[in-house]
């Protein structure tokens, strides 16, 4: 029996030194797998981790960390607003084009629109037919366009007189340089094609004229036969000739009339 104790002991002493090695090199993986153990039980644990910052003078910061059973209760983004609780844009009257209330009136409710910026832009429209009706009205008789298709053409063209083609050159139809252009001058603006030449003209009063005088040209000249009063015919009829690239372009003229009841003009 003593014999089989003194080989028995070094047998002992050496399965505790392997183990104490083997805890020592995975003792990592055992913390680890007791964590996931204890939250496994728990269902909810609660964690803090201290940590040094050698570059933060020896301050030290402290890390909490909350483990729910449930991801399904976890909010995705914590404290998140509701969308009506968002601040409304504050627009300025410089985010819209002056006919934009007249092309989608629904606009100014959608976006929440101040009602002053509204009736500033209607404002802007208003004045220019009431700067150029006259005009419009001695080419229909001098010309026979209606007056309502004029002004409205001129209003889209110019964006109610905003435009730098109207404004720098008083174009207000959007009037191109020909190919042989005797004692004229053209300039090019950024937002167009940079091989697109526009007609510059001492007053607006020219740049009508020249409206008057490219409807009478082979293209346009059998919209006459429509006479004054007509002008959703008259809207078709540009649109269909080509007059605008826009699809909507008889519509919209359509559409500025009857909102600014430019109609009364060809009477």
């Amino acid at each position: 029996m003593a014999e089989y104790r003194l080989h028995q002991e070094p047998l002992q002493t050496s399965l505790i030194k392997e183990l104490l090695q083997w805890v020592g090199k995975y003792w990592f993986q055992i913390v680890i797998a007791c964590f996931v153990w204890q939250l496994y039980t728990n269902h909810s644990v609660q964690t803090s981790v201290n940590f040094y910052d050698p570059q933060m003078e020896g301050m030290p910061h402290k890390v909490s960390a909350a483990f729910m059973e449930d991801d399904a209760l976890r909010p995705t983004v914590k404290a998140e607003k509701k969308a009506n609780d968002l601040p409304v844009k504050k627009w300025q009257s410089s985010d819209f084009k002056n006919l934009s209330f007249v092309l989608a009136p629904e606009m100014a409710e959608q976006k929440k629109v101040d009602k002053a910026i509204v009736k500033e832009k209607l404002t802007t429209c208003r004045k220019y037919v009431e700067r150029f009706a006259a005009t419009a009205i001695s080419e229909m008789k001098q010309f026979g366009i209606p007056a309502s298709i004029t002004l409205a053409q001129g209003l889209i063209e110019t964006d109610a007189g905003g435009s730098l083609l109207a404004t720098e050159s008083n174009n207000h139809f959007g009037i191109k340089c020909r190919s042989k252009c005797r004692h004229c001058t053209c300039r090019n603006y950024s937002d167009d094609d940079v091989y697109d030449m526009f007609r510059v003209f001492d007053t607006s009063w020219e740049s009508f004229r020249e409206h008057s005088k490219l409807l009478q040209i082979d293209r346009y000249k059998h919209l006459k036969k429509l006479g004054t009063s007509d002008y959703a015919s008259w809207a078709k009829g540009l649109k269909k000739a080509g007059y605008a690239t826009d699809k909507n372009y008889d519509k919209k003229l359509v559409q500025i009339i009857d909102a600014l009841d430019l109609h009364q003009f060809d009477e």
